[in-house]
């Protein structure tokens, strides 16, 4: 049993401000508003979903479902992911996540642990952010983020479908 969460119901930094992000609805879909990477330095995409909406004892994996648009900023090609309980999210811990790479030239680059992007049926993007275990069904929350907050270079051209949970 799948979950998806369209970027309307995700919570994106400088979202309501339309120098950075705007909302658009490209020719591939019609009946859905994505969000419009246009410029920020600090990116940061997040998505929540209650784990008592899911069957328990079971795994799930998340991904992020984007398109790079023409003339994107390279500053995109990496950048970090994360997904966990928000009850074990500790101070100080919030900017821990893996290397994700959104585009990729070589595969020489990336070590084993991290993701890499993969087109899906319907031509967007995935990335996996990441996955966790909905166990007894009452373990909360959990927060699945792509972001970089670190480097904090301008990056542009991000499309941004939204979040897809599905079982591994």
């Amino acid at each position: 049993m799948s979950k998806w969460i369209p970027a309307r119901e995700l919570t994106i930094t400088w979202i309501n401000d339309q120098r950075y992000w705007g909302w658009t609805q490209p020719p591939d879909c019609s009946r859905t508003e994505v969000a419009e990477l246009r410029n920020v330095c600090w990116l940061d995409i997040m998505g929540k979903i209650d784990v008592r909406k899911l069957p328990a004892y079971t795994g799930y994996s998340a991904y992020l479902v984007f398109k790079l648009k023409d003339g994107w900023s390279k500053e995109l090609k990496q950048v970090k992911s994360s997904v966990r309980f928000v009850k074990d999210k500790y101070v100080g811990f919030e900017d821990e996540g893996v290397a994700v790479f959104l585009f990729l030239e070589d595969k020489k680059e990336v070590q084993a642990y991290e993701q890499v992007p993969h087109r899906r049926e319907d031509k967007w993007m995935e990335i996996k952010l990441g996955e966790f275990v909905n166990e007894k069904g009452d373990e909360g929350t959990v927060e699945m983020r792509l972001f970089e907050t670190k480097r904090l270079r301008w990056k542009s051209g991000l499309l941004v479908k939204g979040i897809e949970v599905r079982p591994i």
